[in-house]
């Protein structure tokens, strides 16, 4: 059997690879699909099956991604009804590449250092993102002082 033939089912699988069935309750096979590796709400996403390449851009060919693939992949973004917890996991996973709830690696490292200094948190800022309020994180220089928003406390 070619190594790379995909099993079609259980049983298959132990054709193939000469294993035997658990005996007793307690041996068990782990077995996992690709989507046992992503959470519930990655299921419902619009780009989820649209390809990589539109999120993450191709290596191959370009390796950071132009201003105008970023907001044709934005586009799907916009509409997406799992915006809030894409956003959600970017921020608090640090995605730092590919297009996340339309939002750049570039804006993203911004909301980072914003968050990390302390003058917003990541719930103001899927707020703000979510309700258009992306002006304070996708204009001007990237500052490091804890920003004028909040008081020093």
């Amino acid at each position: 059997m070619n190594e790379q033939t995909p099993w079609t089912s259980f049983d298959h699988f132990l054709t193939t690879t000469e294993d035997e069935p658990p005996l007793l309750d307690s041996e068990r096979f782990v077995s996992y699909s690709l989507d046992d590796l992503y959470p519930e709400w990655q299921k419902k996403a619009h780009c989820r099956g649209t390809g990589l390449d539109n999120y993450f851009g191709n290596e191959e060919e370009q390796p950071t991604m132009s201003i105008k693939q970023v907001r044709n992949a934005s586009k799907l973004c916009d509409v997406c009804p799992v915006f809030t917890e894409c956003l959600t996991h970017a921020l608090t996973q640090r995605e730092e590449y590919g297009v996340w709830a339309s939002t750049s690696g570039r804006t993203r490292r911004k909301m980072f250092t914003m968050i990390d200094n302390g003058s917003v948190t990541v719930d103001q800022v899927v707020e703000d993102w979510r309700n258009g309020r992306r002006e304070h994180y996708t204009s001007g220089p990237l500052r490091g002082n804890r920003g004028s928003s909040r008081p020093d406390e």
